[in-house]
């Protein structure tokens, strides 16, 4: 059964909706669960366009069986009720219908069997009786399937007004400030320097390394916006909404430079060594020891060799030796040069945007985020957070300049030939290394609100199902007693085809005559039955 979390908001609230505190649950065995339902059943939530009721079930046991059993117990007592209508008005239509035509006695036996196989002599002579009969056999037989689809189990999150907490970088922290970490001072216009006092670039290659160590570029491509992350000591509800926190938008602007950077091949005592040569026509050549990865930027670099943004240039030569390769020339970045080799030519130009956002939560992250501006009220540490789009080129040059086994050995096992697509997955790992490591809680904490609780299960009540079974209710009642009207303008006989009606009709001798007979008829004698006496006695006398 499919969830039902993506309901209308505050459609099942305590309440107090403005209350933030966390009401008390008493928490009860399974068996007394069983047994027991200390809170009633209510009708909660009406969706558009689906036609369902979720119940609060309490304590009460959610499960399939007694959803099932108690859908079909409802209507069971009606489909009976039903049924017996049916069988009386099959026993009442055969003397009606032979009050106004003829009927053989062959028929007239077949009709008082009341049942599927009796329509066919009512039809030959009364097709509005014969419909009739059939659609509350046909009512009566499917009423008690058709209840057992009215209750349903699934999950439900109740839309709950609550409050959360969620880390990310403010100011002040009663922790550690982001941008002192990174190495401002407090005052003026921030400018990274990316040197040893920058402790959130240690963490951040840190933690990009053990992602990449963890194989985590090879999972499924990074969403262009991330949400908090949960830790140890902060954990999230699984399907509720946070509102006010602080999300990333990310982009590796990745894209092949093979019109950008040029390469010559050389051949040196059968050594093979290919010479890239950058836009600014710097050359820079591969040797016998040397890793094969080589980077050039056009942006300002600081003291430390690391460039504050700007466009990334990446070339790099294969260290499979003697390939064919069966790609084709210059797809995706990458080229085959002859001699058994390949080159890579790729430039990115990463960006990080930031904003105040709605996000859901899962266990360890949040998802289907909406950016909502003035949603927090949280002094939120700005100076760091606009720089953040600058680490995204620094992480891979800090790496690089310090010929880290990670970045440039660990890319080749991953990657033979790294492509646009596999530096864009490397960018979005490291997107989410910021995000993870902004919004830890290291840097601070807030309390935003929330709304929805996790998800929990429930009994689901399809009203399209109900609406049919009250529609087979009706049409039933709406027939009994249209045909009870008929009959009676009509002035047609009102007798059960039974068999002490059949046999005080035939009026036999061995009856007695008496009030307790248990027919229909009266138990005073006609005036046909008078005649019928009279002569009797006559014949006797003679005799």
């Amino acid at each position: 059964m499919a969830t039902y979390d993506n309901l209308t908001r505050n459609s099942w609230t305590y309440e107090n909706l403005d209350s933030v505190e966390k009401k008390e649950k008493k928490n009860t065995s399974g068996s007394e669960s069983l047994l027991k339902c200390k809170e009633p059943l209510r009708w909660y939530l009406v969706y558009a366009g689906q036609f369902k009721r979720v119940l609060s079930t309490g304590n009460l046991r959610v499960d399939q069986f007694y959803a099932g059993a108690a859908s079909v117990s409802f209507l069971v007592p009606a489909a009976a009720l039903i049924d017996l209508v049916c069988r009386e008005f099959g026993l009442l239509h055969p003397f009606s219908i032979a009050h106004r035509v003829p009927v053989s006695a062959a028929d007239m036996d077949t009709m008082i069997d009341t049942g599927v196989f009796s329509l066919t002599a009512v039809w030959k002579y009364s097709r509005r009786r014969a419909v009739m009969q059939a659609m509350l056999l046909l009512i009566g037989v499917s009423v008690v399937p058709i209840s057992s689809l009215i209750l349903a189990t699934g999950q439900y999150a109740p839309q709950t007004r609550d409050q959360g907490v969620v880390g990310l970088p403010a100011y002040p922290s009663n922790l550690m400030n982001l941008s002192s970490t990174m190495g401002y001072n407090g005052s003026g216009p921030f400018v990274s320097r990316f040197d040893d006092s920058d402790f959130f670039l240690t963490m951040l290659g840190d933690t990009f390394r053990g992602y990449v160590i963890s194989r985590r570029a090879m999972l499924n491509k990074t969403p262009y916006q991330l949400g908090p992350t949960a830790t140890v000591n902060m954990t999230f509800n699984p399907g509720v909404q946070y509102d006010g926190v602080v999300t990333f938008k990310w982009n590796s602007g990745c894209e092949a430079a093979n019109d950008d950077i040029g390469y010559t091949i050389s051949n040196h005592n059968d050594h093979l060594s290919v010479n890239f040569t950058f836009p600014d026509g710097s050359i820079q050549h591969s040797d016998e020891d040397d890793i094969p990865l080589f980077m050039w930027s056009n942006a300002t670099k600081t003291a430390s060799g690391i460039p504050l943004g700007g466009t990334s240039y990446l070339a790099q030569t294969s260290l499979v030796k003697n390939f064919t390769p069966n790609m084709s020339v210059n797809e995706h970045a990458i080229t085959a040069v002859g001699h058994g080799t390949w080159v890579s030519r790729v430039k990115c130009t990463p960006t990080m945007t930031w904003q105040v956002s709605s996000c859901i939560a899962n266990h360890d992250s949040m998802f289907n985020c909406t950016d909502t501006p003035g949603k927090n009220t949280t002094g939120l540490d700005t100076v760091a957070l606009d720089a953040l789009s600058e680490y995204m080129t620094a992480v891979p040059w800090l790496l690089y300049l310090k010929h880290d086994y990670i970045y440039r050995m660990t890319l080749e096992p991953f990657y033979i030939m790294p492509t646009v697509e596999h530096y864009d997955s490397l960018m979005g790992v490291l997107a989410e290394a910021i995000a993870s490591i902004t919004t830890a809680g290291y840097f601070g904490t807030a309390t935003v609100p929330t709304i929805g609780e996790p998800p929990k299960p429930v009994y689901v009540v399809r009203l399209y199902i109900l609406f049919i079974l009250l529609s087979l209710l009706c049409i039933a009642i709406l027939l009994s007693v249209g045909d009870l009207v008929y009959n009676s303008r009509k002035r047609l006989p009102f007798r059960k085809a039974t068999f002490l009606t059949i046999a005080y009709a035939v009026h036999g001798r061995g009856l007695k005559e008496g009030d307790d007979c248990g027919c229909v008829k009266s138990g005073n004698l006609t005036i046909f039955d008078k005649d019928y006496d009279a002569v009797e006695r006559g014949r006797s006398r003679t005799a």
